[in-house]
């Protein structure tokens, strides 16, 4: 768990740069996006979660029908529940974030990065196999910016 940690900390290292050189919001919006990140976590791993399980409930359904498996040539099956299986962790650790965002701590910080680098994860998973396209990308990168533009407010 180090090591994935380790690496985690230097892709963060790695990007603040990048995202140092954006435009960047004003002191105020930074503060108020502070104040109201925990609560944001909050509602987002709740409907997070909540769009998986409902998600993982029509599974029996499609799979009971045999013209969906023929007309999704069967290989959709595995790679959907892999980018629902990333999407219900990143929702989860939404949830887990609230309470040290709450102390601003960057553990919290720490874990909606790691949410938002499984949320790309996902996002490829859906566009390799057709689920998708690049929406899930571009919100990833804003949710990257947002993410950097606050970086400093949390501490150790």
């Amino acid at each position: 768990m180090n090591q994935l940690h380790a690496k985690a900390t230097a892709l963060e290292n790695a990007l603040a740069p990048i995202f140092e050189k954006l435009p960047h919001l004003p002191k105020e919006a930074r503060d108020t996006l502070v104040v109201i990140a925990p609560w944001l976590a909050l509602v987002f791993g709740a409907l997070g979660l909540f769009a998986v399980l409902s998600a993982l409930s029509t599974l029996p359904m499609l799979l009971s029908m045999p013209f969906a498996m023929a007309a999704m040539g069967g290989s959709w099956y595995m790679p959907m529940l892999l980018a629902m299986l990333i999407c219900g962790v990143s929702a989860v650790l939404d949830l887990l974030a609230f309470k040290p965002l709450s102390a601003h701590k960057k553990t919290g910080w720490n874990l909606l990065f790691y949410g938002t680098l499984l949320s790309v994860l996902s996002s490829i998973i859906n566009m390799v196999f057709g689920f998708g396209g690049f929406t899930g990308l571009i919100g990833a990168v804003i949710g990257f910016w947002l993410l950097f533009e606050v970086r400093g407010h949390y501490s150790a």
